[in-house]
């Protein structure tokens, strides 16, 4: 065999032990995290959407907790942003904050977040509990957020139970919440037409599109995971983003039932502001009278 030959296979075969060995060791550390670790999805009670409970956009976080269910202590706690459910989870050794050995068996806490303040109730949260402590390891766990958010660890009222408040994520002032308020807002009901209502099935996302004329792109976005028609809305610029007096807002709301609201699907419809609607604006009747097409 030439020297060059030679010099070439002896590299080649390095460069794939090389890549075998990392490839191992990352396998390793994925198996060693999911050991150490509760995985699975989070969704919500499609009750609390028909009830007009539960208000997900898309600024909301989600806080998921960790609770030793001796002490009833928090142990562990991880933010998932932004939050569109049905989303995956992994909560375990690496969201420890004190050095603590994560061992056995934990609760397994959901709270969603639209202020910055995780214990302080704002109207749309929600809160969820797996109802018995799971083994670190358990993969394919279900977590369903499925009841109003009360402000407690254990959703009790009052103070029980209540843990340290978290520091505010990035972004989030303490002159109010990140969420838009009533004069940053566009807020109502939208429906299908008669001709169209047809088409909707209550497993359909709900995109709701905040349009700048000006810009002639969104300015905000905000997705509900389930279609229960009529149903409340409302979508608005946060705090922070300028706004100017006076102006109108173009608004499209659009089914969605292949995760893909920039593809349009066999039975998907939608419905466009036909002027600027100004923010400020509540008990807006929408109307989604066309079928949607891209």
């Amino acid at each position: 065999m030439k020297p060059r030959t030679l010099l070439l296979t002896v590299a080649t075969v390095i460069f794939v032990a090389g890549l075998a060995f990392a490839l191992l060791r990352e396998v390793a550390r994925g198996e060693a995290q999911l050991a150490g670790s509760l995985s699975g999805i989070v969704e919500v009670a499609p009750a609390l959407y028909a009830q007009g409970v539960a208000d997900i956009v898309r600024t909301d976080r989600l806080a998921l907790i960790l609770v030793d269910p001796v002490t009833r202590e928090a142990v562990a706690l991880k933010f998932e942003s932004p939050l569109v459910p049905p989303q995956t989870i992994l909560i375990g050794q690496r969201d420890v904050r004190d050095g603590e050995t994560l061992s056995g068996k934990y609760l397994l806490v959901g709270i969603t977040d639209k202020d910055g303040e995780v214990f302080h109730v704002t109207p749309g949260e929600v809160y969820g509990r797996m109802s018995e402590p799971l083994k670190l390891g358990t993969e394919q766990v279900r977590l369903v957020l499925d009841e109003p958010f009360r402000g407690s660890l254990f959703n009790e009222v009052g103070p029980a139970a209540r843990p340290q408040a978290v520091a505010p994520r990035p972004g989030a002032s303490a002159a109010g919440p990140l969420e838009a308020g009533p004069q940053r807002s566009i807020r109502g009901v939208v429906r299908a037409s008669p001709a169209l209502a047809g088409q909707v099935a209550t497993s359909d996302r709900l995109v709701i599109l905040l349009f700048d004329p000006a810009q002639g792109r969104p300015v905000a976005t905000s997705i509900i995971p389930h279609a229960f028609l009529p149903q409340a809305f409302s979508i608005g610029l946060p705090e922070g983003v300028a706004v100017t007096p006076g102006a109108g807002y173009d608004l499209r709301i659009l089914t969605d039932k292949d995760d893909n609201p920039f593809r349009s699907a066999p039975g998907e419809i939608i419905g466009r502001s036909r002027e600027p609607i100004p923010l400020g604006t509540e008990k807006l009747d929408f109307v989604m009278d066309t079928p949607y097409q891209r």
